[in-house]
C-alpha cells in the first residue's frame, strides 16, 4: 500500500493536468535566448531557484516534424513539466530532445501515439521523474562521449509501457537481478552483477561506461514487432563477462558491442534477431560457445575492429544469409565454429585484411566462404555440400583480392569447389583436398599460385602417376579456364585428419566397452565436450576418409533424454547411449541423412557413434558398460 497510494495521487494531478493543458505548436530552443513565451515558457528566470517552466501544453506533433520539445545547447536551468506529447513518429526523433543542455528537468510529462519518448544526448545535471511514456520504439535513449554525461537522476517513477524505467549510474560492486520490465539502463559503473533479468519489448539492457562486471542469464526479447533495437547493448564498456543471455526477436542485434574491447561473451542464445550479434569498433573481445540461431546475420564484425577471437560458436538455420561476416576489419581470428545451412558461412568482405579463418566446419551452404578481401589465411576447414566451398565474387575491377592464402583445406561435396574471380592476384593455394563431386570444379583466371614449397593439392580426379613415391604426382594438374598449373599435385589426402575443421580439435581418448558376457573392448574415440563439437559431429564428414576414422564420443552434462539426428550425414552410424554411470541406456543403427530423430530408451550423459554395423559386430547392447579414462 505504501507504493499504491501515491501512484493513485499523481494519475490524480495528471488528470488535473490534462483538463487544463492548452494546444501548443511543437517548440525548439537552440540556446538559452529562446527560452521565451513563444517557445511555451510561462514562468521563470533560468535560475537555479527560479528556473524557466514550460507547462500545461498539448502537443499533437505533425508528420514533418521529428520532435515535440527539442532543447539544445542551453546552460539554463529549465522544467518541462506536465507536457502531453502525441504523434512523434519520426524513427529518427522522439517526443523530447535534449542535446548539449545541462540543468534541464523533464517532471509529470506524458508521451503517447509515438515511436520515440525521450533522447538526451551529451547533457548533464537532467533530472527525469513522474513522467509517462507509450511509445512503440526507444522509450530512454541516453548517449554521451563521457562517463559524466551519463550521472542523470532518472527514477523508477518513470514509466515505460506500464513498467518502471531502471536506469542505475554511478555503481560499484552491486546486484541487479529480479527486474521484470521493459527498460534496464547501467552507466559508469564497475564490479556489478547483473543478473537473471528479463527486459521484453522496450529498451533492452544497456551498458554505458560499465567495467569488470558479469552480465549473465537475462533475458531481452520483443513479442510484437515494435521498433526497438538491441537486446543487450555495451557501449565504452571494457573487461566485462557477457554469459547465459537468451536474446531473441530483437529488431536489431541480439548483443551490440560498441567501441567495448576485452570482453567475454559466451554461452549467450541468440536467437531469430536481425543480427545475432554485432561488434563495431571493439577489440580483443573473445566471442565463444554462443548459439546463433535464425538470425540472418549470425556475428558480423565491423568498424575497423581488431583482435577478436570468434571460437567455437554454433551458427545455424536456413534463414542465415551470413553465418560471420567481417567487414572493414584487421587482425581477428574466426576459429572452430559450427556453420550450416547459411547462405555464406563466413564473409571475409571489403576491406577483411590479415585475418585468420581456422579449423571451422561449413556444411550446407551456398557459399562456405566468401572472399573480397586480402591477406587473409584460411586454413584447416571443412567445407562441405555447399553450392560453392570458397568464392572471390566479381568485384568488376573495384578491388583486386590479393595474398589471401587459402591451405590445408578439405572440400568434400561441393558441386563447385573454389571459384577465383578475375580480379584476384597472387592468392596462394596449397595442400588443400579436393573431394567428391567438387574435383576438377575449380575456376582460376591464372594469376594465382597453386604450388608453393613444393606442395600442391589434392585431386580426387587425379589420375597421375608418383613414380618415385614421394606423394607428388608426375604431371601437372590443369586448371580451368586459363590453364593454370599445380605443378605439385598431391597423390594421396595424407594428413587429412588435420584438415576436417572443428573434429580436428577435439582430443582423442582410449574408452572401454565391457559387454554383458565380459568381453572387453577398447577404442580410441574424439571426445565431444562444447556445445559447437557435439553440434556438428559427423555432420558433411566425407565419406572418402571415413576408413579407419575413430569414432565420436559425446559427452554432456548429466543424464537427460536428448535426440541425435543424421541431416548431412552422407553416410550410417551406430550409436550406443549411456547414462552416468556408465550403463547401457540404449542403442540405434542410423541411417544416411536420414530426418529421423534418435535417442535412447531413457536418460543419458554420454552417446558414442561407431561406424556401421559396429554395436552388432562387438556385441554391445544391454547390459554393457562404459568406462572413461
Amino acid at each position: 500500500m505504501k507504493r499504491i497510494i501515491p501512484l493513485m495521487v499523481a494519475a490524480v494531478c495528471l488528470v488535473s493536468i490534462v483538463a487544463l493543458a492548452e494546444s501548443h505548436a511543437p517548440i525548439t530552443i537552440l540556446g538559452n535566448s529562446d527560452f521565451t513565451k513563444a517557445n511555451g515558457v510561462v514562468a521563470g528566470t533560468g535560475t537555479a531557484k527560479d528556473p524557466y517552466l514550460i507547462t500545461g501544453w498539448e502537443i499533437d506533433l505533425p508528420q514533418s516534424a521529428s520532435c515535440a520539445v527539442d532543447v539544445e545547447n542551453t546552460t539554463a536551468h529549465f522544467v518541462l513539466r506536465g507536457l502531453i506529447l502525441r504523434g512523434a513518429v519520426d524513427p529518427n526523433g522522439a517526443a523530447i530532445h535534449l542535446g548539449y543542455v545541462s540543468n534541464g528537468t523533464i517532471q509529470g510529462c506524458t508521451i503517447s501515439n509515438s515511436v520515440n519518448g525521450v533522447e538526451i544526448a551529451s547533457s548533464s545535471g537532467v533530472t527525469l521523474s513522474g513522467n509517462v511514456i507509450y511509445v512503440q520504439g526507444i522509450g530512454l535513449r541516453v548517449t554521451g562521449e563521457s562517463a559524466d554525461e551519463y550521472h542523470l537522476a532518472i527514477d523508477d517513477t518513470n514509466t515505460l509501457n506500464d513498467y518502471p524505467i531502471h536506469y542505475i549510474a554511478g555503481k560499484s560492486g552491486e546486484t541487479i537481478t529480479g527486474i521484470k520490465g521493459t527498460s534496464l539502463f547501467v552507466a559508469d559503473c564497475r564490479n556489478m552483477t547483473i543478473e537473471k533479468n528479463q527486459i521484453i519489448n522496450g529498451d533492452g539492457i544497456q551498458l554505458a561506461f560499465v567495467t569488470d562486471s558479469v552480465v549473465s542469464e537475462n533475458e531481452a526479447y520483443r513479442t510484437n514487432p515494435v521498433p526497438t533495437e538491441h537486446g543487450i547493448t555495451l557501449y565504452r564498456s571494457d573487461n566485462n563477462t557477457v554469459k547465459n543471455n537468451i536474446l531473441k526477436n530483437n529488431r536489431f542485434a541480439g548483443l551490440y558491442l560498441w567501441l567495448s574491447s576485452g570482453n567475454t561473451v559466451t554461452g549467450n542464445q541468440l536467437l531469430a534477431n536481425n543480427y545475432g550479434m554485432i561488434v563495431t569498433a571493439s577489440d580483443n573481445n573473445h566471442i565463444e560457445e554462443n548459439v546463433a540461431y535464425a538470425n540472418p546475420t549470425g556475428i558480423q564484425i565491423g568498424g575497423g575492429s581488431t583482435g577478436n577471437v570468434v571460437e567455437g560458436n554454433t551458427i545455424t538455420h536456413k534463414n542465415t544469409k551470413y553465418g560471420i561476416a567481417l567487414e572493414q576489419v584487421t587482425g581477428n581470428t574466426i576459429e572452430a565454429n559450427a556453420i550450416t545451412l547459411a547462405e555464406t558461412g563466413i564473409r571475409l568482405g571489403d576491406q577483411a585484411t590479415s585475418n585468420t579463418v581456422l579449423f571451422n566446419s561449413i556444411v550446407g551452404s551456398a557459399y562456405a566462404i566468401s572472399v573480397t578481401g586480402s591477406g587473409n589465411e584460411i586454413a584447416h576447414n571443412l567445407l562441405s555440400q555447399s553450392t560453392q566451398g570458397v568464392l572471390f565474387p566479381e568485384t568488376y575491377g573495384k578491388q583486386a583480392p590479393r595474398g589471401n592464402m587459402i591451405h590445408d583445406n578439405t572440400f568434400s561435396d561441393n558441386p563447385h569447389a573454389i571459384y577465383l574471380n578475375k580480379d584476384s592476384i597472387g592468392n596462394l593455394l596449397y595442400g588443400n583436398l579436393f573431394l567428391g563431386k567438387g574435383d576438377g570444379l575449380i575456376q582460376d583466371f591464372g594469376n594465382n599460385t597453386w604450388t608453393v614449397n613444393g606442395v600442391g593439392n589434392y585431386y580426387a580426379g587425379y589420375t597421375g602417376t608418383d613414380s618415385n613415391g614421394d606423394g607428388i604426382g608426375d604431371t601437372s594438374m590443369t586448371l580451368y579456364p586459363s590453364g593454370a598449373q599445380d605443378t605439385a599435385p598431391l597423390v594421396a589426402p595424407e594428413g587429412a585428419a588435420q584438415d576436417l575443421g572443428v573434429l580436428s580439435t577435439l582430443k582423442t581418448e582410449d574408452v572401454t566397452v565391457t559387454t554383458k558376457d565380459g568381453t572387453t573392448h577398447a577404442m580410441t574415440a574424439l571426445i565431444a565436450v562444447k556445445g559447437q563439437e557435439r553440434f556438428i559431429g559427423f555432420r558433411g564428414f566425407p565419406a572418402d576418409l571415413l576408413k579407419g576414422f575413430p569414432g565420436i564420443l559425446f559427452v554432456f552434462e548429466d543424464d537427460a533424454q536428448r535426440y541425435f539426428t543424421m541431416e548431412t550425414v552422407p553416410f550410417g552410424l551406430d550409436i550406443a547411449f549411456f547414462d552416468s554411470k556408465g550403463d547401457y541406456a540404449g542403442g540405434a543403427t542410423m541411417k544416411a541423412n536420414a530426418t529421423d530423430l534418435y535417442t535412447a530408451k531413457g536418460p543419458f550423459q554420454y552417446a558414442l557413434e561407431l561406424q556401421s554395423g559396429s554395436l552388432e559386430a562387438l556385441g554391445i547392447g544391454d547390459g554393457s558398460h562404459l568406462s572413461l579414462p
